[in-house]
């Protein structure tokens, strides 16, 4: 009887005992599979999005694109006709020959601002845009063209445009004086309170608007106007500023 120490041995060679163990994959296999699932990722994502798109809007559907390619188009054609109205109101005007007259100069509106005034003539009766003509037509004040500010329709003979000046206007001049340091705002603000009388007040002038327009500069700082504005009576306009002050901290 042969026992099993009788029996030869046998070792398995190096490329049996291989296929039971799965080779490791190297760091470039790696680098390829990461890439390959990152790419997947991608493309799902903007799968997703594209379909979560309303058909009704979606910039990929051709439908949608030839929608709105005739939205454009008709967009730029509304354009084109009302240029061509435009241009055929202006050359009405100049056939007509409108112009302005009876320019004067009004009250003072703000800071070196001034209302002018003046009446469209040459309007004929039939003339149904007398309030776009005013808007349209130019006038010369000072040297410098300007188009009406806003426009009154009283008839054909009747057309008043309104216009705000702000150049060589030396009578709508305002200034600041007397300043004043009135101290801390309140204990612990860091906010300093300072104080000046407005001057040279246009007469029948709407002071609120001269004191929020009349530039003052103090402490290195430049202001358009005042922050705050009050009226005393008997003593004049006064404007207010608030400046950031260590000193109040």
């Amino acid at each position: 009887m042969r026992r099993d120490e009788d029996l030869p041995s046998y070792c398995p060679s190096s490329s049996e005992t291989d296929t039971l163990v799965p080779p490791k994959p190297s760091h470039r296999h790696q680098s390829l599979i990461y890439t390959a699932l990152i790419s997947l990722l991608i493309v799902l994502t903007i799968f997703a999005s594209v379909e979560s798109l309303n058909p009704c809007n979606n910039p990929l559907d051709p439908d949608v694109r030839d929608h709105i390619r005739k939205e454009w188009d008709i967009e730029l054609h509304y354009h084109h006709e009302m240029e061509e109205k435009w241009k055929r109101e202006e050359e009405e005007r100049f056939r007509l020959n409108m112009f302005w007259t009876n320019l004067k100069s009004q009250t003072c509106t703000a800071y070196g601002t001034r209302e002018y005034t003046a009446r469209l003539v040459n309007v004929p009766s039939h003339y149904n845009r007398r309030v776009d003509a005013c808007m349209a037509t130019p006038i010369e004040i000072h040297g410098v063209n300007y188009t009406t500010k806003w426009c009154e329709d009283h008839g054909p003979n009747n057309v008043i445009g309104h216009w705000e000046v702000d150049l060589q206007q030396p009578d709508c001049t305002s200034y600041w004086y007397w300043y004043k340091d009135l101290g801390c705002v309140s204990p612990g603000s860091g906010q300093q309170l300072v104080q000046h009388r407005l001057q040279n007040l246009p007469s029948g002038s709407d002071w609120r608007e001269f004191c929020a327009t009349t530039p003052a500069s103090f402490h290195g700082i430049h202001f358009l106007g005042a922050q705050f504005c009050f009226k005393r009576v008997f003593q004049g306009v006064y404007g207010q500023w608030v400046l950031d002050d260590v000193r109040c901290n």
